[in-house]
């Protein structure tokens, strides 16, 4: 059988001493150490979350940027292109115009130049035919 005497109760005294003494300078510092850094690796956790977030958010923003430049400079290109068309289409129809009255001109003198140089042929080849018909006749044709 078991003998309950003193001994048992001064362990027991023993061992609840230091149950208190361990609890206090052992486990409450050591489990508040424990949650001091749960709360703050927590606390961490929740900061990168909020940056990520951010970042996220930032991240979108710049691509969102990106989209309403490109479409900008899309916009733009196709406005110059525009431009410049109808600035070619423009100076062809100008230069077309001007070739058509440098043209016009031009048949106008050539023709007028013609109408000259045939007047002066036909009084030349009157005049060579009359000298000619003489020659061959050997006399004076009015």
């Amino acid at each position: 059988m078991i003998d309950l005497n003193a001994t048992l109760i001064i362990q027991l005294v023993n061992f609840l001493v230091l149950m208190v003494l361990l609890d206090r300078i052992l486990f409450r510092p050591m489990l508040r150490v424990l949650q001091e850094r749960q709360e703050r690796t927590e606390g961490r956790r929740r900061q990168a979350e909020t940056l990520e977030a951010e970042a996220e958010s930032i991240w979108a923003d710049y691509q969102a940027r990106i989209r309403e430049a490109k479409a900008e400079a899309d916009r733009v290109r196709t406005q110059l292109i525009q431009q410049a068309e109808a600035r070619r289409q423009r100076l062809l129809a100008d230069a077309g115009a001007e070739a058509e009255t440098q043209l016009a001109k031009i048949r106008a003198r050539v023709r007028a130049e013609a109408d000259e140089a045939r007047k002066v042929l036909e009084a030349d080849a009157r005049t060579l035919a009359q000298e000619l018909a003489e020659r061959l006749l050997e006399r004076r044709v009015a």
